[in-house]
């Protein structure tokens, strides 16, 4: 009859019958192993032992891809290499969207976008007016009419233009008596026939009757009136009650409100002209982008609903100040409008240049993918493999492109479409390996 074995020599023999069964596991099955059995079987054996996602253990569903993975741990991997990404079948592919194209390069130049609202050029623009209360006899000009300066677009009837008129020519008629009368009383002063201080007393009438011409005279240019005008009363003896409103600047009229028989003020605005053939465009620019902006840099309008420019021009002027509610500062520029396409108070975007026109590779955004904090790309490689090349991007304003100024040269073959989920592949893989 044996004795039973005690109880430490039991324990002994399952540990060490534990131990092999582990071992012999681990060697013919390492994807079932744990990682750290997996990191000994690989120096003992010096092969990698990172299972192809097509040869899964029983049970597991075999992916579509199979992705080699850095047996390093996230933390030492070096974020300038990603595992290259290896399809299964063409079939596959196929499911998956893969398309490929050369990169290309094209010539273009870097903007910047921003709200914007056209207005008149105020120093092509002008209100105009009677200057006198009266009534409106007659109205000569109409909307949307080419005036120039010195046309007379209205008549006014006024009984303070009579008097200005009146005062002028009696201002004349008093000048030309006190010019009479001091040469008489200077000859006389000079024979002794009359004292000195009656000579003194003509001539401070002259200068007097001097002054009330030029009063007389500044009023009426204050109401309007030229040098012919002028000339034309005092050599017609005009007194009439008529004021001729006439254009100051060349432009088109673009408010009416005079209307005829009409009894109006002074100050009462009956036309607006402006020379639309040259607008204003105020354009938003954010704080953080005003940098970028300066005189001198040329300007694209466009309109909702175009994608065209309406009229170009240049910054002509850079705001000194921040809006505290929006933060952006106001930028002017000058649009040539030959054609009358900006109308004053038009919304739209304005896209200033802000780099030079040079050569670049330009791909769809969708083709650079992001890992961690840099960009990449995938290059098709025989067997079906896509190998991803970290790139530097520079994103193209109002474009769903994106410029590649790092890590890519024109006609390179690479993935524009199914780039993400080549990328989706690489993120399982980082997970399981985790």
């Amino acid at each position: 009859m044996s004795r039973p074995l005690p109880v430490f020599s039991m324990g002994l023999v399952l540990l060490i019958g534990g131990a092999v069964a582990g071992f012999t596991t681990g060697w013919s099955r390492p994807n079932w192993a744990p990682s750290w059995v997996r990191d000994r079987l690989d120096r003992w054996s010096g092969e990698s032992t990172v299972p192809d996602r097509q040869a899964d253990p029983p049970g597991e569903r075999a992916g579509p891809t199979s992705v080699a993975i850095d047996p390093n741990p996230p933390a030492a991997r070096d974020r300038a290499t990603l595992p290259t990404v290896r399809l299964a079948s063409e079939e596959v592919a196929r499911m998956v969207g893969i398309e490929t194209a050369p990169a290309g390069a094209v010539r273009h130049a870097h903007s910047l976008s921003a709200n914007a609202e056209a207005a008149y050029d105020s120093r092509r623009y002008a209100t105009v007016s009677p200057r006198v209360a009266g009534f409106l006899r007659e109205v000569r000009a109409d909307l949307g009419r080419r005036v120039h300066r010195g046309d007379n677009l209205a008549v006014v009837d006024s009984a303070e233009i009579s008097a200005a008129r009146t005062q002028f020519l009696s201002a004349r008629a008093a000048l030309n008596l006190a010019e009479a009368t001091h040469v008489r009383t200077a000859s006389l002063a000079k024979t002794g026939q009359v004292a000195a201080r009656t000579e003194l007393e003509s001539r401070t009438a002259l200068e007097q009757a001097k002054a009330a011409v030029m009063d007389a005279e500044q009023r009426l240019r204050n109401l309007g009136m030229g040098d012919a005008e002028i000339d034309r009363i005092r050599t017609s003896d005009d007194r009439a009650s008529l004021l001729e409103v006439v254009a100051p600047i060349d432009g088109t009229i673009v408010s009416l409100r005079a209307v005829q028989g009409e009894a109006v003020q002074a100050t009462a605005p009956l036309f607006t002209i402006a020379d639309t053939r040259t607008m204003w465009l105020w354009i938003d620019v954010y704080e953080s982008e005003i940098g970028q902006v300066r005189k001198g840099q040329s300007v694209d309008f466009l309109v909702p609903g175009s994608e065209t420019p309406v009229a170009s021009g240049r910054v002509t002027w850079m705001g000194t100040e921040v809006n505290p509610t929006t933060r952006t500062t106001r930028v002017r520029a000058e649009l040539a409008n030959p054609e009358g396409k900006v109308r004053a108070n038009q919304f739209g975007k304005a896209r200033l240049r802000i780099g030079e026109v040079h050569s670049a590779v330009v791909v769809p955004s969708g083709t650079v993918q992001r890992w961690e904090k840099d960009q990449y790309v995938f290059l098709p490689r025989p067997g079906l493999a896509f190998e991803p090349r970290r790139v530097q991007t520079r994103p193209i304003d109002g474009d769903d492109r994106v410029e590649i100024v790092e890590g890519l040269q024109p006609g390179e073959l690479i993935v524009v479409a199914g780039a993400y989920r080549l990328k989706s592949e690489i993120d399982r893989g980082a997970i399981a390996e985790e």
